[in-house]
């Protein structure tokens, strides 16, 4: 995917070249399981042409050759930075790109990994590993946990349209220092009215909804699941309010369950410490 300047533009001056260079991007993975990047791939032709504005220097699932680790405009990371290698390669994709964006629940959240941090780390590993000795088992982390991010696309997995919402705008960014986007604080609730659901929790069914980001396009509450959280919770969510709805359908045990299932639990926590009494 590198772009090749040809004669007539070598030709050219320096200043115009440099107009003609396209916007370097790399999309890394640490320990994921890679479906947000299968969520662009699924876009087909619209991730390829979307990708026909940037110089990719780096995406596994299509690489052909080795990144040489130079400055790049935009780093897109997912997953977790679960072992040292992987920290390792945060730290020099934040070090060299001009932007860092996290893609999906993983990276964001701690995601599914993260349910190892409220068991028993040794006794968890050994249900996956039959010898655990040089097994990294440290506590799952997010990402900006270890560096700056400078915008998230939440979800598991993040949503293809969404990426091509804001993916412009990031570029117009590192283009001409225009203002980072921000993702509306409106509810899943919203996109669920759109696609004209009956709101689950109408029926008695557990449903994280309305104090959750929307942007997903209510995509579990259409198939009649509640919403689990994997996009966060909303700068505005009642977390206290939300709470004592679901207590008419879900024991505590179950709530405490379910919210560790995206790494929200984390949140809830950290936003019930900050409201206090």
């Amino acid at each position: 995917m590198k772009i090749e300047i040809n004669s007539e533009e070598k030709s050219l001056p320096t200043e115009i070249v440099s107009e003609i260079k396209k916007p370097k991007i790399a999309i890394v993975s640490l320990t994921s399981c890679e479906g947000c990047q299968f969520a662009l791939l699924d876009l087909g032709e619209k991730f390829l042409e979307a990708m026909g504005l940037v110089e990719m220097v780096d995406f596994r699932l299509l690489e052909d050759e080795e990144d040489a680790g130079e400055p790049i405009d935009i780093g897109f990371v997912e997953g977790n930075p679960m072992t040292e290698a992987n920290k390792k390669t945060l730290l020099e994709l934040r070090k060299r790109s001009k932007l860092l964006v996290v893609i999906g629940n993983c990276a964001a959240m701690g995601g599914i990994p993260e349910i190892r941090n409220y068991h028993e780390k040794a006794q968890t590993v050994k249900h996956v590993y039959k010898y655990i000795q040089g097994i990294e088992t440290e506590e799952v982390q997010e990402v900006d946990n270890f560096v700056k991010v400078d915008f998230t696309l939440p979800g598991c997995p993040i949503t293809g349209e969404e990426f091509l919402k804001y993916f412009p705008i990031l570029l117009e960014n590192v283009k001409i220092g225009t203002e980072l986007p921000k993702i509306p604080d409106s509810p899943v609730c919203v996109e669920c009215k759109k696609k004209g659901n009956r709101c689950l929790l109408l029926d008695k069914k557990p449903c994280f909804g309305p104090m959750i980001l929307g942007g997903c396009d209510a995509v579990c509450p259409s198939s009649r699941m509640g919403c689990q959280g994997c996009r966060g919770l909303r700068p505005t969510g009642n977390v206290k309010a939300m709470k004592m709805t679901l207590k008419q359908m879900m024991t505590d045990e179950e709530f405490e369950n379910t919210t560790e299932i995206y790494g929200l639990r984390d949140n809830i926590e950290q936003w019930e410490k900050d409201h206090a009494a």
